[in-house]
């Protein structure tokens, strides 16, 4: 049984959501694929929140991109990406963790994220069981 966990990224004040999401996908992935070597879990999906710029109103946050809530309040909408993570294993994620801790390679990371993360609203949870309907 594989092992996942979410992230739940907010983006820096002052950056754009498609600056956010060229900074995640151009540089910050291929940083973490580049640190955690054969650590890389085995996959790693980002999913960003959908934001018109102008259309409706905001949040502080968010005054001028509000995203394109279908039911529930934008407070509940102001990250901007969620990530999965999945990993073989437990064990797996420890090893991936660990890797990621080390001085240096925390280091680089942390300096990267500074150029488009909130990294003080950053949040992280493990995943429980997935139960997948399709259509028949």
């Amino acid at each position: 049984m594989t092992y996942s966990i979410l992230v739940f990224v907010y983006r820096k004040p002052g950056t754009t959501p498609e600056q956010f999401k060229a900074h995640y996908e151009g540089s910050h992935v291929p940083l973490i694929r580049e640190l955690a070597g054969a650590h890389f879990p085995l996959s790693h999906t980002r999913r960003y929140i959908h934001r018109s710029e102008g259309q409706g109103e905001g949040t502080t946050r968010n005054a001028t991109t509000p995203a394109s809530v279908l039911i529930g309040r934008q407070e509940d909408f102001d990250y901007d990406a969620f990530a999965e993570l999945i990993f073989d294993d437990a064990t797996a994620f420890q090893n991936f963790f660990a890797v990621m801790q080390q001085p240096d390679i925390a280091a680089k990371m942390a300096a990267d994220e500074e150029h488009f993360i909130d990294r003080s609203r950053l949040s992280v949870v493990v995943l429980g069981e997935t139960h997948v309907t399709a259509k028949e």
